[in-house]
C-alpha cells in the first residue's frame, strides 16, 4: 500500500475530489440527499454542506460518508494518487 502523508489527505483540492466521489456514489445509489441522511442518523443539511461547501472535511466525516456509502479506502487511495 503507498502511504500518502497525513497533510496530503487534507489538501482542499482533494478534498474536493473526495466530495465528488461521494456525490456521485450517492447517485449511483439512487440515494436522496434525504435518504442518505436518514442512513447516516443525521440532518440533511449535513449532507448538503458537505456536498456544497468547498473547505476541508475532517477525517471522521470522511470515514462516515465513506461507510454509508461503502467506499473503499482504495477508492479514497486513488483519488490521492
Amino acid at each position: 500500500m503507498d502511504f500518502h502523508s497525513q497533510k496530503d489527505l487534507f489538501n482542499t483540492h482533494r478534498h474536493q475530489a473526495i466530495r465528488n466521489l461521494f456525490i456521485e456514489k450517492r447517485k449511483l445509489l439512487g440515494l436522496s440527499q434525504n435518504q442518505l441522511a436518514a442512513a447516516m442518523q443525521t440532518n440533511v443539511s449535513d449532507i448538503v454542506l458537505m456536498e456544497n461547501n468547498s473547505g476541508s472535511m475532517s477525517f471522521s466525516d470522511i470515514q462516515l460518508f465513506s461507510d454509508a456509502l461503502k467506499v473503499s479506502i482504495k477508492d479514497l487511495e486513488n483519488l490521492l494518487k
